[in-house]
C-alpha cells in the first residue's frame, strides 16, 4: 500500500503545475551553466595554447640554428605572469576579437532557430522541442569536451544555439500555458529564470574549479551528463505528445507579434538590459588577465557577484513583483546597470569587483521581470498560444549575447575595457526612458491586470481607444 501509493503521488506530482516549474528550472539551469562555463575557460585555454605553440617554435628554432637566449623561454612564457608585458600581449589584443565571434555564435544560431521553434511548438505542442533541445545541449557539451581546435568549438557552440532555442522556448511556452492566472505566471516564470540564474551564477565558478583540478574534459562530460538526465526525466514523467491545432487555434504569427510595438519595446528592453552581461562576460576575462594576474578559479568566481545578485532579485521579484509596476521595476534597473558600468572600470583587485558586479546584478534582475508581461501582452492583444511570444523573448537574449561579445571585441581593441563599460553606461542611459512607454498600454477590453501596473490601478481611461 505505501509502495503503491507513493508511485500515485509521484504520478500526481509529475502532472502538476509545479513539475513544469521544476522542468523548466531544470533545463534552464543546465542550458545557463553550458553557456557560462566556456567564460573564464577559454579565454585562457586558447592563450595557454598560443604561449605552447611560441614556446615549441622557439624550442625549434634554437635547436636548429643553435643560438642561446638570455632567459629560458619558461620564464618569458609562464602563464602565471600574463601581465608582464611581453610579446604576448600582442595575441591578448586580438584574442577578444575571436572569443567574442566564439560565443556570439550561440545567440546568432539560436535566434534563426527560434524563428522556427516558436510556430512549430505553437502547433505540435511542447514535449518534442524540449525533448531535442536537451538532446543537442549534450550533443554540445561533448563536442567542448573532446574538441580542441577553434574550429570544432565554433561548431560546439552554434550547436548549442539549436537546442537552447528548442529547450527554452518551449519550456517558458509551456509554463505560460499551464499558468493562466497573471499574478500566477508571474511568480512561476520569475521561479524559472532562477534556474537561469543559478546556471549563470554556478556556471563559471563550477567551470573554473573543474578546469583547475580535472582539465576541460570533465567540465564539459558532467554537463553532458545533467542534460541526459534531462532527457531521461523527459521520457520518464512525459508522454511524447504531438498535436495539430486547427488553424482558428493557432498563434499570432511571429511576425505580427513583432509589429506590435509594446512587445518590441519589452523584446529590446530585455535585449539592451543584457548586453551588460554579454559585455562584462566576453570582455572581463581577458581584461583580468592583463590587469590583475588571475588565477584559474579566480576568472570564474569574479562573476560570482553578479550571478548571485540576480538570482536574489528575480527570486524577490517573483514573490513580491505583483505589488509593483513592472515598468517601474525595469526602468530601476537600466539606472542600476548604468551605475555598474560606470563603476567597473575602476576596479583594479578581484575583491573590488564584489561591488559593481552587486549593482550590475541586481539591475539585470529588475529588466528580466519585463519576461511574464509577454505573455500578458499576447493574452490582452492577441491571442492566447505562447510559442512565438516567447521565441521573441528568447531572441532577444540572443540579441544581448550576439551584440555583447562582438562590440567587446572590437571595442577592447580599439579603447580599452573602461571605454567599453562607459559606452555601455550612456546606451543604458538614454534608453532607459523608453520603458516608460509600458505605463500607457491599450488593450482588447477592460480587464484590469496587474502585472504592468500596481493592483490598486485600474486601466478604464486607457482602455477606450484600444484595438477593435
Amino acid at each position: 500500500m505505501t509502495c503503491t501509493s507513493c508511485i500515485e503521488k509521484l504520478k500526481e506530482f509529475t502532472e502538476s503545475k509545479v513539475f513544469a516549474v521544476v522542468i523548466v528550472y531544470a533545463s534552464l539551469m543546465v542550458d545557463n551553466m553550458l553557456l557560462t562555463a566556456v567564460v573564464p575557460i577559454l579565454p585562457e585555454y586558447f592563450y595557454k595554447r598560443h604561449v605552447h605553440e611560441v614556446e615549441a617554435a622557439m624550442k625549434e628554432t634554437l635547436t636548429t640554428s643553435k643560438t642561446t637566449f638570455p632567459t629560458t623561454t619558461e620564464v618569458f612564457l609562464n602563464y602565471t605572469n600574463p601581465c608582464s608585458h611581453l610579446p604576448e600581449e600582442k595575441y591578448l589584443a586580438k584574442e577578444p576579437i575571436y572569443i567574442g565571434i566564439l560565443f556570439a555564435s550561440k545567440p546568432i544560431v539560436q535566434t534563426v532557430t527560434n524563428l522556427a521553434v516558436g510556430p512549430i511548438t505553437d502547433r505540435i505542442g511542447f514535449d518534442v522541442p524540449m525533448l531535442v533541445g536537451y538532446l543537442i545541449m549534450a550533443s554540445s557539451a561533448l563536442l567542448f569536451a573532446f574538441g580542441q581546435e577553434y574550429g570544432v568549438l565554433l561548431l560546439a557552440r552554434a550547436i548549442q544555439g539549436v537546442g537552447s532555442a528548442c529547450a527554452a522556448t518551449a519550456g517558458m511556452a509551456w509554463l505560460a500555458d499551464r499558468y493562466s492566472d497573471n499574478t500566477e505566471r508571474g511568480r512561476a516564470i520569475g521561479i524559472a529564470l532562477g534556474g537561469l540564474a543559478l546556471g549563470v551564477l554556478t556556471g563559471p565558478t563550477f567551470a573554473s574549479i573543474i578546469y583547475q583540478l580535472a582539465g576541460k574534459e570533465w567540465v564539459f562530460i558532467i554537463l553532458a551528463i545533467l542534460s541526459l538526465i534531462l532527457v531521461a526525466l523527459q521520457l520518464t514523467t512525459r508522454k511524447m505528445k504531438t498535436f495539430r491545432k486547427p488553424p482558428e487555434e493557432s498563434g499570432t504569427p511571429i511576425y505580427t507579434l513583432l509589429r506590435d510595438p509594446y512587445i518590441l519595446i519589452v523584446a529590446i528592453s530585455i535585449a539592451v538590459g543584457n548586453s551588460v552581461i554579454g559585455i562584462v562576460e566576453a570582455g572581463q576575462p581577458i581584461w583580468m588577465i592583463k590587469t590583475m594576474c588571475p588565477t584559474k578559479w579566480e576568472l570564474g568566481v569574479a562573476f560570482l557577484p553578479i550571478s548571485i545578485s540576480y538570482l536574489i532579485t528575480i527570486n524577490l521579484v517573483a514573490q513580491f513583483g505583483h505589488k509593483v509596476a513592472r515598468w517601474i521595476f525595469c526602468l530601476a534597473g537600466f539606472y542600476c546597470c548604468t551605475i555598474g558600468a560606470i563603476a567597473y572600470p575602476f576596479v583594479r583587485t578581484v575583491p573590488e569587483i564584489i561591488g559593481p558586479g552587486i549593482v550590475l546584478g541586481t539591475g539585470v534582475g529588475f529588466v528580466d521581470s519585463l519576461l511574464p508581461v509577454m505573455a500578458f501582452l499576447v493574452d490582452t492583444r492577441h491571442k492566447p498560444v505562447y510559442g512565438s511570444v516567447y521565441a521573441i523573448a528568447d531572441i532577444s537574449f540572443c540579441m544581448a549575447f550576439i551584440l555583447g561579445p562582438l562590440i567587446s571585441g572590437g571595442v577592447i581593441t580599439l579603447g580599452g575595457f573602461k571605454w567599453l563599460m562607459w559606452g555601455m553606461a550612456i546606451v543604458l542611459f538614454a534608453y532607459a526612458p523608453v520603458v516608460c512607454l509600458l505605463r500607457k498600454v491599450l488593450f482588447k477590453d477592460e480587464e484590469t491586470m496587474p502585472i504592468l501596473y500596481r493592483a490598486e490601478e485600474t486601466y478604464a481611461e486607457e482602455s477606450d481607444s484600444v484595438f477593435q
